[in-house]
């Protein structure tokens, strides 16, 4: 099978009648080797994926923010060792000092805006503001770690420097990244979105796959920006990723700059770079990024050595980008043929009475839950949208189709996803034998919000007014889990035997406390 046949079977789900799909762009050398168009930007109009088709693409936005502040280094008009004080100190709450370059390595502990704006009670299908996302920032009192004594992703780190860019420029991001970035690489569709009112021509629209009836819309109603926010096509975003190769809009010590992985205070090197991560897949050495809102995903890889691109743009999330941006890389370095996997004991486990209910992986990260539930007769995995049909396979073994995942239920149960294999822990409702002592409000100064925990047949809720309610599933003695638009670990603080507080704590936003004022 020739190469152009075997890399349009991975996007087969994009291929079958009226759906949403994508842009793929495969460079080599600097020659396009792979060009395709899948899908259809409208469902509702029914218009097709073409080469102009405007994206966003979410978190791959984070590169294009560095550069801009490193021009601006260029220029003379910062360095990226000072403290971020010195450009925004109004939008900094904490008193430790953040340089601009842990920011742009993601190793400055802010706490990620998205998992504080969901936990204050923010959807994400609300219409965030770039001054939301800041007033939020703004009121944090303490970092997830000292800086550079730790790796941790963080949207805030780049919403930050958005605001930097445009305080020292003078001008707006995308005025500035047009001016300095897009017009001189000829990228004419590419543009920052810094508001949610705004008209984007050719735009593809955000589908998400249910795994059941089809595909609903999924509302992305972001005004933020500098974190993500970036629209783009496939080709306008090769001519970027060709400024890697030789520079024309800076120099060779900025691009050097955005390659550099940091370094933290106890030695160790992190594997994120300038808005990039940087990595070996099979011997092959690669600077590469995703992105993920709404429905919207999207991939970016270049092998620096083989001088090889790989642009995966699309308006849903039923193909793994990444995983299908290394399986072309597998195509064009020879590795391509998938290898027969073996069946494991775990087939054989396949008396499943009820598996119905809360699932948590205690043995490692990321914080996560998932619920299942039955349904006329037939298991179902809750998603944003409703409920997505768990696919028998054999035994225990059920398909998640829309997230390309396998879950096996019973004393083991566990979902197995391309890269790995998660264990997970049915979780029970907490029944505490004196509900009294852990009933109460609970206040955030720093997110301006509160919960309420209160007992029901026995068991411990927590609700918040736009959160709504829901049980507390126990991972241990003092350790509990809820799950909304994102998942947290909830511990009750005390003091001298009395329950005073809550702390919350999720993957990217770290330790966040409640007060108890009881009812």
């Amino acid at each position: 099978m020739d190469m152009e046949k075997r890399i349009d079977l991975i996007f087969a789900k994009w291929q079958q009648g009226l759906c949403p799909g994508g842009q793929v762009v495969v460079r080599k050398d600097g020659q396009t080797i792979y060009n395709k168009n899948y899908g259809y930007a409208s469902l509702e109009h029914s218009i097709p994926i073409t080469r102009q088709t405007s994206f966003h693409v979410a978190s791959v936005s984070k590169q294009i923010t560095v550069m801009c502040v490193l021009l601006l280094e260029e220029d003379g008009k910062l360095s990226i060792d000072d403290d971020v004080r010195e450009y925004v100190s109004e939008y900094i709450g904490f008193d430790e000092p953040v340089t601009l370059r842990q920011m742009i390595n993601n190793v400055s502990g802010i706490r990620d805006q998205w998992e504080l704006l969901g936990l204050s009670g923010v959807r994400i299908v609300d219409t965030i503001t770039q001054k939301d996302a800041l007033t939020l920032i703004r009121k944090q009192k303490k970092l997830n770690f000292e800086p550079e004594t730790n790796w941790l992703y963080s949207n805030s780190n780049f919403t930050l420097l958005a605001e930097v860019v445009e305080r020292v420029s003078g001008k707006t991001l995308n005025e500035f990244a047009t001016e300095r970035i897009f017009k001189p690489l000829g990228m004419g569709n590419t543009f920052f979105k810094d508001n949610y009112w705004e008209l984007i021509s050719n735009k593809a629209n955000s589908y998400y796959d249910t795994g059941a009836d089809g595909f609903v819309c999924s509302v992305l109603n972001y005004g933020t920006y500098g974190a993500t926010a970036l629209n783009t096509t496939a080709d306008d975003f090769a001519l970027w990723m060709d400024n890697f190769k030789k520079s024309t809009i800076c120099t060779d010590s900025t691009i050097k700059t955005m390659l550099t992985p940091a370094k933290l205070k106890n030695g160790k090197e992190s594997n994120y770079a300038g808005g990039l991560f940087v990595g070996e897949h099979k011997g092959h050495k690669y600077i590469e990024h995703g992105g993920a809102d709404a429905a919207y995903r999207s991939a970016i890889v270049r092998f620096t050595e083989e001088d090889v691109d790989i642009i995966v743009f699309s308006n849903t999330q039923n193909i793994m980008m990444k995983d299908a941006a290394f399986s072309i890389a597998n195509v064009i370095f020879g590795s391509g043929e998938k290898p027969k996997r073996k069946q494991g004991n775990y087939y054989k486990e396949i008396e499943v009475t009820d598996p119905d209910g809360f699932y948590f992986p205690t043995e490692c990260e990321p914080i996560m839950a998932l619920k299942i539930i039955t349904k006329n007769g037939k298991l179902h995995l809750e998603n944003p949208y409703g409920l997505s049909p768990l696919i028998p396979i054999a035994g225990n073994q059920f398909k998640v189709e829309h997230l390309n995942s396998e879950l096996y239920f019973g004393k083991n149960s566990f979902l197995k996803t391309k890269e790995k294999t998660i264990p997970l822990t049915q979780l029970k409702p907490f029944t505490p034998l004196d509900s009294v002592q852990y009933e109460g409000k609970y206040q955030s100064d720093e997110l301006d919000t509160f919960y309420n925990i209160v007992e029901k047949d026995k068991i411990l809720y927590i609700s918040h007014p736009r959160n709504g309610q829901q049980k507390l599933y126990q991972v241990e003695d003092n350790k509990f889990v809820i799950s909304s638009t994102f998942t947290f670990i909830v511990e009750f603080i005390k003091n001298e035997g009395k329950i005073t507080g809550l702390r919350f704590s999720g993957n990217r936003a770290k330790k966040i406390d409640f007060v108890r004022h009881e009812i």
